[in-house]
């Protein structure tokens, strides 16, 4: 488990040096001390990267844009969420053959929903929602989170 941390650890520490260094986007760090951050990996298959990254961009992201929970101050939290949010797209495959890209919340907004299935429920109804996540989920080898 330590192992997997550490290497999770430091593809994100590359990769937040490797776009300061480029200018792509800006180092930020929004958690305090004792704020906790979420970090999920999604280990995407060889073959389903461009897919993936099509259904994340195209799909999945306009639906948690355009997202509003009927709870008014759950829907404020989830805004407040979603403005932290960072992606991480690799740059390299890993070396079992699988692309990682890395989700952040920074920090963790307790009380937020940071899972797709209301707002792909809500964009494209229940049906097309279960198709996209779906397709989403034959994308996926591996899913790692830790808070």
């Amino acid at each position: 488990m330590k192992r997997v941390i550490l290497k999770y650890g430091i593809i994100f520490l590359l990769t937040v040096h490797i776009f300061g260094q480029t200018g792509q986007d800006e180092v930020r760090i929004s958690a305090k001390i004792g704020d906790n951050v979420l970090f999920v990996g999604n280990s995407i298959k060889f073959e389903k990267k461009q897919e993936f990254d099509d259904i994340l961009f195209n799909e999945v992201m306009p639906a948690c844009l355009e997202y509003r929970d009927p709870d008014d101050e759950k829907h404020k939290l989830n805004q407040k969420a979603f403005d932290k949010w960072r992606i991480f797209r690799p740059t390299e495959m890993n070396e079992d053959s699988t692309w990682t890209f890395i989700f952040m919340a920074d920090p963790f907004i307790e009380g937020s929903n940071y899972l797709i299935t209301n707002p792909l429920i809500q964009k494209y109804g229940e049906k097309d929602a279960d198709e996209v996540f779906e397709r989403w989920s034959n994308c996926l080898k591996v899913v790692r989170v830790y808070l």
